[in-house]
């Protein structure tokens, strides 16, 4: 992958450009906080029950997982690598280091909420006070505090970023860089 200036990204730039990619697909979050939750209330705890069954407990017990893996990962990977290259703005480290404070605290909010979703996989939708108790605890910690922690971290990857490409110099344009049209 090739920078605005005609070099290679290093390492710790390709990593940090990656958790910002990743990072955004967590932006879905803030609509589960913002739209979903709020709809959800008025549609009560079986209809949420239901919906929880066929996507969190459906295909969302695949990609859930391994986008969030991926997105830890990367975070971690981007401080490193940022770490090790002397060429890395010492800048970059201050939003890195936050974004992996936020990636600690949705992995612990992770911990609380996922056996709470998966408890509503085996609770009867007759069961209307373990369901409303299952949704308030998933919407705290599944929602609510994950969500404020991938935002945090999707803030903190994207100033990474913007610190990334304001150190680097600006492209030297070539005539063969340039397409002709007829």
């Amino acid at each position: 992958m090739t920078g605005r200036s005609g070099r290679r990204l290093t390492v710790a730039e390709a990593l940090v450009v990656a958790t910002v990619v990743v990072g955004g697909l967590f932006g879905s979050l803030l609509d589960r906080a913002l739209v979903a939750t709020p709809a959800w209330r008025d549609l009560g705890v079986v209809a949420w029950a239901d919906y929880s069954r066929h996507a969190d407990l459906g295909p969302g017990e695949v990609v859930y997982p391994v986008v969030g893996i991926l997105w830890w990962g990367l975070v971690f990977a981007a401080v490193i690598a940022c770490r090790r290259d002397r060429s890395a703005s010492r800048a970059v480290r201050v939003p890195l280091y936050l974004a992996v404070v936020a990636v600690l605290g949705a992995i612990v909010s992770t911990v609380i909420a996922a056996p709470t979703m998966q408890h509503v996989g085996s609770v009867a939708d007759t069961e209307t006070a373990a369901l409303q108790k299952a949704f308030d605890t998933f919407t705290m910690w599944g929602v609510y505090a994950r969500g404020i922690c991938f935002a945090a971290g999707f803030l903190c990857s994207v100033w990474a970023l913007v610190v990334l490409l304001l150190k680097r110099p600006l492209p030297v344009l070539h005539s063969s860089d340039v397409g002709t049209t007829e």
